[in-house]
This record gives structure tokens, C-alpha cells and sequence, in this order.
């Protein structure tokens, strides 16, 4: 069998497991922008032959273009204002909504703008 295949599941193991999946995976990716931004910071991608950190992430990486995209803009947003790591890390802010208000926030503002 599968591991994928999980019809063998209660209805109660699978509502856990779906939970707890979920708190691990924006614990996740608040850690994966966090190395990305730092990876980008660094320009550790030069060595390696790419032109860009966007680049790095599609062709090394094989991110689609979008996820690239976002996790690169989020984690340049989360070194500025490291309280997006925080909220990613506990579901309260997604990839989206930073790559959405990163253009916006300033010192002034983060913090409300994030909350809200």
C-alpha cells in the first residue's frame, strides 16, 4: 500500500493528523523564508553560477515560478520586519498576504498592517 493512500484512516486520526500537518507546515515555512532570506542576503547563488536568487530557486531548486517568487519577496519582507516569521510560523499570516502588503509596510506601519 501507499503511504500516500490513507482511506484506511478514522475520521478522528485524519482530522489530528490533518491539524498537526498544518502547524508543522507554517512552522516550516516560516524557517524555509527565513534560509532563503539569508541565502539571498549572502548571494550564495552567485558561486553556484545563477544569475539571481530567483533563478537559484527555479532551476536548482525546481520551485515553480510562483512559490519562488513569493518565498523570495516574503523573505526579503520577513529580514525587515521579523515579526513575519513569527506570524507565518503560527498561521496567522500567509505567503500571499506578505507578498501582498510588503510593498506597503513601513516601519510606521508594519506592525498594524501585519495585525490587520
Amino acid at each position: 500500500m501507499s503511504r500516500y493512500a490513507l482511506s484506511h484512516l478514522s475520521d478522528g486520526v485524519l482530522v489530528r493528523r490533518v491539524e498537526r500537518i498544518n502547524r508543522h507546515g507554517c512552522r516550516f515555512t516560516a524557517w524555509e523564508l527565513a534560509h532563503i532570506a539569508e541565502y539571498d542576503a549572502r548571494k550564495l547563488y552567485v558561486p553556484k553560477g545563477y544569475p539571481s536568487m530567483y533563478s537559484y530557486c527555479v532551476q536548482h531548486l525546481h520551485m515553480s515560478m510562483d512559490a519562488a517568487y513569493k518565498r523570495i519577496h516574503a523573505g526579503r519582507a520577513a529580514r525587515r520586519f521579523p515579526v513575519i516569521f513569527e506570524m507565518i510560523a503560527t498561521g496567522k499570516l500567509h505567503l500571499c498576504g506578505v507578498t501582498e502588503l510588503a510593498p506597503y509596510l513601513t516601519a510606521e506601519n508594519a506592525v498594524e498592517l501585519l495585525e490587520a
